[in-house]
C-alpha cells in the first residue's frame, strides 16, 4: 500500500482492496478528498472485502468545508459529497471494513457507520461532537440508530459524547475492540476468515444485513440534510466557528497540532466534522 498523503485504492489478487485515508495530521476531510474518497470506493467494485483505514492518530478526525462560517452552498457541496461516500459504502459489492485508531469523529464516524464491519483499537476515540458546536450529523442520524439502537444513538449524537473504542464496542458500533497493537493482525485474520466464504452465500448475506441501514438512509438523510441546511447563518453556530476560527489563529506558529479533541463546529461541518 502506498505510503504518500492522500487517499489511495489498492487492489491485490484473491479480492482483496485496501482504501488508505492518509492527510497528516488526523484525516481531515475536504470536500475534494470525500468525492476522491467515494470515487474509490466505486472503484474497487470488483473486490470482494474492501478495507478502510487511517492514521495511527486518526481514522478521520472529520470533514472540512471552509475556515469560516459556512454558506449555503458550501453546506451544499459538503452535504453531497458526504451523501455520495455514504451511498457508495451501503452499495459497494464487497464486505466493507474500516479498521478504527485514534480519533473517529463526526464525518470520520458516519464513514465508519456506513462499514458492514467496524474493528476499533480499544483507545480510539469515537463520537458524534457536532451538538457541541449547534448543529448535528445527518448521517449519523440516519445511520446510527439502525447500528446501536434508537436510545444509544439518541445519547450520542444529543449530547455528542466522545467515547473510547472499547466503549463503543460495548455498544455495537464496533464488531470488537482490541489493543492497538494487535489492530492490524485482527484485520488481516478477519479479512482471510471472510475471503475464504462462499462468495455467493456472503453477497446474498450481506444484502439482507444492509437493508436496515439502507432503509434508514434512504428514509432519514433526505430530512436531516434539510434540517441541516436550516442552520445555516445561525447564530450559535455563527459564534461556534468564531471562536474556533479565534483558537485555530491564535495556535499559527506553533508546532504543528491538531487535538481531535478539539473538534470545530459541526464537528467539523464549517471547518471538519
Amino acid at each position: 500500500m502506498s505510503g504518500e498523503p492522500g487517499i489511495s485504492l489498492t487492489t491485490a489478487r484473491g479480492g482483496r482492496a485496501d482504501l488508505r485515508l492518509a492527510i497528516p495530521p488526523v484525516n481531515v476531510l475536504g470536500v475534494a478528498d470525500l468525492l476522491r474518497l467515494a470515487a474509490c470506493v466505486e472503484e474497487a467494485n470488483a473486490a470482494r472485502v474492501l478495507v478502510l483505514t487511517g492514521l495511527p492518530r486518526a481514522f478521520s478526525a472529520g470533514v472540512a468545508i471552509a475556515d469560516h462560517e459556512p454558506t449555503p452552498e458550501a453546506i451544499d457541496s459538503m452535504l453531497a459529497a458526504m451523501r455520495r461516500v455514504l451511498e457508495s459504502l451501503l452499495r459497494a459489492p464487497a464486505v466493507t471494513v474500516a479498521a478504527v485508531s485514534g480519533a473517529c469523529l463526526g464525518g470520520g464516524a458516519e464513514i465508519a457507520a456506513a462499514c458492514d464491519v467496524v474493528i476499533t483499537a480499544a483507545d480510539a476515540r469515537i463520537g458524534f461532537p457536532e451538538i457541541r458546536f449547534a448543529c448535528f450529523p445527518p448521517g449519523g442520524v440516519a445511520l446510527l440508530p439502525a447500528r446501536i439502537g434508537p436510545a444509544r444513538a439518541s445519547e450520542w449524537i444529543l449530547t455528542g459524547r466522545v467515547l473510547s473504542g472499547a466503549e463503543a464496542a460495548d455498544a455495537g458500533f464496533a464488531s470488537r475492540a482490541v489493543n492497538a497493537g494487535r489492530l492490524d493482525r485482527e484485520i488481516e485474520r478477519l479479512v482471510r476468515d471472510l475471503l475464504g466464504k462462499s462468495p455467493a452465500a456472503l453477497a446474498a448475506a450481506l444484502d439482507l444485513l444492509r437493508s436496515p441501514r439502507r432503509e434508514a438512509f434512504a428514509a432519514l438523510l433526505p430530512r436531516a440534510e434539510d434540517s441541516y441546511r436550516r442552520l445555516a447563518g445561525d447564530p450559535a453556530l455563527r459564534e461556534a466557528v468564531a471562536g474556533f476560527e479565534s483558537r485555530r489563529r491564535s495556535s499559527r506558529g506553533r508546532p504543528e497540532r491538531e487535538d481531535p479533541a478539539e473538534t470545530p463546529p459541526g464537528g467539523g461541518k464549517a471547518r471538519r466534522r
